[in-house]
């Protein structure tokens, strides 16, 4: 992991051109005509680490190093009938569990098994859709745009907060392993929910076989058990006290919370920024 901490918000377009997107900075296993384009994520407080929204939600099922690929598929399809009965959505081509599993069962032994799951594409559109419907997900959302990412950075922030994080994830495939892990990105062609889009995203999910089954890796440690030839991970640190000048930048390039949620209560909460933080009513 390679670490730059800068105190001005001006320094950031170019800490990132430097050492994220100049060719010339990726290494020589990494190139840039045939390498997929980095990925980023920000974060309100630079100690902050690489979190999926289901350790967040479920910290005690999570802490163990087995968290079941079959149980969480499981939950996930068993919910699938009654979000289609209260929302009116349909997902004719997501298997049911039971259909699922004899699909697993077939595939847990092959080569490339991981390849063909994430290749279904209707499954992952689903699970897409719960993610961002606050359905807890082991995959890590992520934005083709560094500026996207400082907003998620800088949007709500804890007063004590000394550093926020721009995360870039450089990699030489959609997915890279070890002899243990595997980290997978998906994305970003899929019909799911519009701020899928609106946020240029993208997904990663890690793996690693256990008896019968796969269990979710935390992407913290993934990066190090993958190593930096395939994979590595660049933070770009900002001062805390940039907040204000980097949301009135980014809303002048019409990146704020409305362009990147789409919803009545991101409209709010932009005008309210644009009122009480960088409107000048002197």
């Amino acid at each position: 992991m390679q670490e730059f901490k800068i105190t001005k918000w001006s320094e950031f377009e170019a800490t990132l051109y430097q050492h994220v997107l100049s060719p010339h900075k990726r290494g020589q296993k990494i190139k840039a005509t045939s390498s997929p384009q980095p990925l980023f994520r920000g974060l309100g407080n630079s100690q902050w680490g690489l979190q999926t929204t289901l350790e967040r939600s479920h910290p005690l099922e999570c802490s163990s190093e087995h968290v079941s690929f079959l149980k969480y598929m499981r939950n996930a399809l068993a919910s699938k009938p009654i979000i289609e009965s209260l929302t009116g959505k349909r997902w004719e081509e997501v298997p049911d569990f039971g259909q699922f599993s004899k699909l697993f069962e077939k595939h847990l032994k092959q080569d490339g098994w991981l390849n063909t799951f994430f290749n279904r594409v209707p499954v992952f559109e689903y699970l897409t859709y719960l993610r961002h419907h606050g359905f807890p997900s082991p995959s890590l959302d992520w934005t083709s745009s560094p500026y996207v990412a400082a907003l998620f950075a800088f949007d709500a922030i804890q007063k004590d907060t000394e550093y926020v994080a721009v995360n870039a994830l450089v990699r030489d495939h959609m997915q890279t392993a070890s002899s243990a892990q595997h980290l997978f990105v998906i994305g970003p062609y899929m019909r799911t929910h519009p701020r899928h889009h609106l946020q240029q995203s993208q997904y990663t999910m890690c793996v690693k076989l256990a008896e019968n089954d796969y269990s979710f890796c935390r992407h913290d440690e993934a990066f190090v058990g993958i190593g930096a030839v395939r994979a590595k991970l660049i933070r770009i640190l900002i001062s805390a006290d940039q907040r204000i000048l980097a949301l009135k930048n980014l809303d002048l390039m019409n990146i704020n919370p409305f362009s990147v949620y789409g919803s009545e209560e991101s409209l709010m909460r932009t005008i309210a920024q644009r009122q009480f933080l960088t409107k000048d009513w002197n």
